[in-house]
């Protein structure tokens, strides 16, 4: 199992837009929660380990997620940022990343693969009556190799990017929305399923310059920069042997604490029963795990938590 190390720099920069302007970043390494947003499964995809750390890779088939949150809410201008891999043998149109509030307000992100040998981006805002589609087949990709996508909206002008490098733009209106959800890996409705991987997603409620982009000799530091779950805490973590849980509770309650891996299913209960108002503390002991990404889920009749818990060899 390879340690994620801190890029100070990239940190820096996150912590830094954070107090300009509002930043959703979502590390797709499980099929359980999102960022906190639980998660529709369709089909069987699979989280694996690679190069950049653990991902979530659909077979073109039937494989998807949808999350019950649209990230883009309260925008008026925005940049969306995905890291992903295509595979060959995909069709030829796959929508991997589609945000809507209803079916006159929607983004995605998508590509083309007409002849299985690359791929073009295609991105498309449609906002009330007016929609904006990019495309343009001279610009073409590899496939199997992780790649870098951005589409950014700002005063009536849509832009994207593949890998830093800006390919098209044009003039669309936006309006705000307030709801919605977002998929991975398939179009909402479910059609044009997306054959290859995806690590993250992150979205800046800011028009971002190419230089503060994510950038894939990065992603391995994201996964360090992860907001702390309020009131529940494993130390250490990663861990090799033993880690101690801990979690307060505001008044008396039944608690279900338990140990899941990353397809959410349940190896271990650590605790259930009641417990009283305080801080409480449980045991873990990792000696039996392998090395991998596991999570910890703390429900009790108020909160519903969920911490993730890195195993090392």
């Amino acid at each position: 199992m390879k340690k994620a190390f801190v890029f100070l720099l990239f940190a820096a920069s996150v912590f830094s837009l954070q107090a300009q302007a509002e930043q959703i970043l979502w590390i797709v390494d499980n099929l359980v929660q999102i960022d906190g947003n639980d998660v529709e499964v369709i089909g069987d995809p699979q989280v694996i380990e690679t190069e950049i750390g653990f991902v979530v890779e659909f077979d073109g088939i039937d494989d998807g997620l949808i999350v019950a949150n649209n990230p883009l809410s309260g925008a008026t201008e925005f940049t969306v940022e995905i890291i992903f891999k295509p595979y060959a043998g995909g069709g030829v149109e796959q929508r991997f990343l589609h945000m809507q509030q209803d079916d006159e307000n929607r983004i995605l992100i998508e590509l083309r693969n007409p002849a299985d040998e690359n791929w073009s981006l295609d991105t498309f805002i449609k906002s009330g009556g007016s929609s904006l589609a990019l495309l343009d087949y001279s610009f073409v990709h590899d496939l199997d190799v992780w790649s870098h996508a951005a589409l950014i909206y700002k005063d009536g002008q849509m832009e994207h990017y593949v890998d830093g490098q800006k390919e098209l733009e044009g003039m669309v209106t936006y309006q705000e929305v307030s709801s919605g959800q977002t998929s991975l890996g398939v179009r909402l409705n479910q059609v044009s399923w997306f054959k290859g991987a995806i690590h993250s997603v992150r979205i800046t409620h800011e028009a971002l310059p190419v230089e503060e982009f994510m950038e894939i000799s990065m992603v391995s530091a994201i996964d360090e920069i992860e907001k702390e779950a309020s009131g529940l805490q494993v130390f250490p973590n990663p861990l090799q042997d033993e880690s101690k849980i801990e979690y307060q509770l505001t008044k008396a309650s039944k608690v279900s604490v338990q140990l899941l891996d990353v397809r959410g299913i349940v190896l271990d209960t650590l605790f259930d029963g009641e417990q009283k108002q305080g801080v409480h503390q449980l045991k873990m002991d990792g000696t039996e795990l392998e090395s991998g990404i596991y999570f910890i889920l703390l429900e009790t009749d108020q909160i519903r938590q969920l911490k993730k818990v890195v195993i090392l060899d």
